[in-house]
């Protein structure tokens, strides 16, 4: 049996769609059983208070992370460790190499289990 070239482009559309579903089923299943995911899950939107290498403190709600360690916080604001007032910054990148301590601010958890 011979097909024509648009059903054979539709069988293989098809087939495509098929396997993608497949691939996202593989990750979404990966993604729910890896523990560092699910921590970083359970961060996004608490409140970080993170220490830099040149004595700032940034204050700021946790957005994403990369592999290189670099953190990204939204509505921060950058206090100094001798008390000077408190500058509003906004949305920040911090690279990692400057980060001296991460702490999640407990008290104002927004995924708390």
């Amino acid at each position: 049996m011979k097909m024509s070239s648009d059903e054979k482009d539709s069988n293989d559309d098809i087939w495509e769609q098929i396997q993608e579903q497949k691939s996202m089923q593989r990750s979404d299943v990966a993604e729910e059983t890896d523990p560092s995911r699910k921590m970083l899950k359970s961060w996004l939107n608490n409140t970080f208070r993170i220490k830099m290498t040149d004595g700032r403190i940034l204050i700021g709600m946790f957005v994403c992370t990369d592999a290189d360690a670099n953190v990204i916080l939204g509505l921060t604001s950058e206090f100094t460790e001798n008390g000077g007032e408190e500058r509003v910054l906004g949305l920040v990148m911090i690279p990692g190499r400057y980060i001296v301590s991460i702490e999640l601010d407990e008290a104002n958890l927004v995924n708390a289990n």
